[in-house]
C-alpha cells in the first residue's frame, strides 16, 4: 500500500471519529435539554449478582493465570473429554453461552471464559494490554494450562476475530472452529474501505476510537443498550433477568473502559492482503440473517482466505444469534461437529 493510499485513509477514518463522536456530544446536549434535572449517567450499582450467574447448572466458577493475567471461566462437563473453549464478543461475558454450555456439557469439556477485562476477569490496564497478540496468547496459554494440546473454539463477534487470528497462527492447536456473527480482520478491514454499507454499519468503530464518550454513551439510562440490542420484538430467549447479568458486571466503576480497548488497540489504517490458509482446521461460519453490524458479502473475503470453510446464514436471527435462538444455533453447531467427527 502506497504512503499516499495510507494517508488517505488515516485522513479519511479521523474524520469518521470525529463526526460520529460529535454526533454523539449533540445527542448528549438534546437529553440534557430535555431533562436538565434527571442525569443518565445515574448509577444504580448492586453488590450482589443475580441469582443466575451462580446457577449450578452451568458449571463451577474458577480461576487461571494466563499470559499474566488472571482470567474468569466456567467449567463444566466431564475433563476426560475433548475441550471446548467458548470465546464471548463485545460487550459481553461467559453467560452468553449459557445455552450453548447447557447443550454441550454432557459431551465436551466445556470452558466459558470472561476474555481479559470482562466480567470477573482482571483489567490489565492500557490501551496496549487489548491488542490481538495479547488475547490470542491468552487462548494459547488457556490451552496449555488446562493440560490440553488441542481445543474446539466456539466464538462470537470480537470473540471470532481472535478464534480466527488464533487458527491462523496456531492451526495445530485446533480440532476445529465456529465463528458466529463474526469475521477474519482481513475480511472486515478490506470490506469497511470497500463497502459502504459496511461502513456504515461499522459506525460505532469509529466512534469508539475517542476517549471517554462512547462509555458515556454506552451508560446512558442504566445501560439501555442490551434492552435494545438483545431484546427484541418477538424473541422471547433473552428477558430482564438476563440483562441484569450484563449490567451487574457493566454497572460496575470502569468496566465498560477495557472492552472499548479492544476497539482502540486493534483499529487498523492498512488494507491487508488476503492469504490463503490451506491447514485442515474444519471452518463453521454463521452470520445473522438480520445482522445490522456484518454485511452477508464478507463471507466471500473469507471464502477466499479460507480452503476449509463452510458458511452459512442464519435465518430470522440478529447479531446476538446464539442467545436469540439457541436451538437453531445449538443444531447447527453440533451438525457441524458431526460432519468433521469432532
Amino acid at each position: 500500500m502506497s504512503v499516499l493510499l495510507w494517508l488517505q485513509r488515516v485522513v479519511y477514518y479521523n474524520l469518521l471519529t470525529v463526526y460520529y463522536n460529535v454526533l454523539m456530544l449533540i445527542g448528549f446536549a438534546v437529553v440534557y435539554i430535555k431533562n436538565p434535572f434527571s442525569s443518565p449517567w445515574a448509577q444504580k450499582l448492586k453488590l450482589e449478582p443475580p441469582a443466575r450467574l451462580t446457577d449450578p447448572k452451568y458449571g463451577m466458577h474458577k480461576y487461571i493465570k494466563v499470559n499474566g493475567t488472571v482470567l474468569h471461566y466456567v467449567e463444566s462437563g466431564d475433563p476426560s473429554k475433548p475441550l471446548m473453549i467458548f470465546v464471548h464478543g463485545f460487550p459481553e461475558f461467559w453467560y452468553s453461552w449459557r445455552h450453548q454450555i447447557v447443550e454441550f456439557q454432557k459431551d465436551y469439556w466445556c470452558v466459558a471464559i470472561d476474555m481479559r477485562g470482562y466480567g470477573d476477569s482482571e483489567r490489565p490496564e492500557g490501551v496496549s494490554s487489548y491488542q490481538i497478540q495479547h488475547l490470542v496468547a491468552d487462548i494459547k496459554d488457556l490451552v496449555i494450562q488446562l493440560g490440553r494440546e488441542k481445543c474446539i473454539l466456539i466464538s462470537h463477534d470480537w470473540g471470532g476475530l481472535i478464534a480466527c487470528q488464533f487458527r491462523n497462527q496456531h492451526p495445530e492447536m485446533l480440532n476445529g472452529l465456529v465463528m458466529l456473527a463474526s469475521i477474519s480482520s482481513t475480511a472486515w478491514v478490506r470490506e469497511i474501505w470497500n463497502n459502504p454499507e459496511q461502513r456504515k454499519q461499522s459506525w460505532y468503530v469509529f466512534l469508539y476510537r475517542a476517549p471517554v464518550i462512547p462509555e458515556k454513551a454506552l451508560f446512558m439510562n442504566d445501560l439501555e443498550i442490551y434492552e435494545k440490542v438483545m431484546m427484541l420484538p418477538g424473541k422471547t430467549n433473552t428477558d430482564k433477568e438476563d440483562l441484569e447479568c450484563y449490567k451487574y458486571w457493566f454497572r460496575k466503576p470502569f468496566a465498560l473502559t477495557p472492552p472499548i480497548n479492544y476497539y482502540r488497540a486493534n483499529f487498523r489504517f492498512d488494507y491487508p492482503e488476503i492469504v490463503e490458509h490451506k491447514e485442515n482446521v474444519p471452518l463453521l461460519v454463521a452470520l445473522a440473517a438480520k445482522d445490522d453490524y456484518l454485511c452477508h458479502s464478507l463471507l466471500d473475503t473469507m471464502k477466499k482466505e479460507y480452503t476449509t470453510i463452510e458458511t452459512t446464514i442464519v435465518d430470522n436471527t440478529s447479531h446476538f444469534l446464539q442467545q436469540e435462538d439457541p436451538e437453531k444455533v445449538n443444531k447447527l453447531i453440533r451438525d457441524f461437529l458431526t460432519k468433521n467427527n469432532i
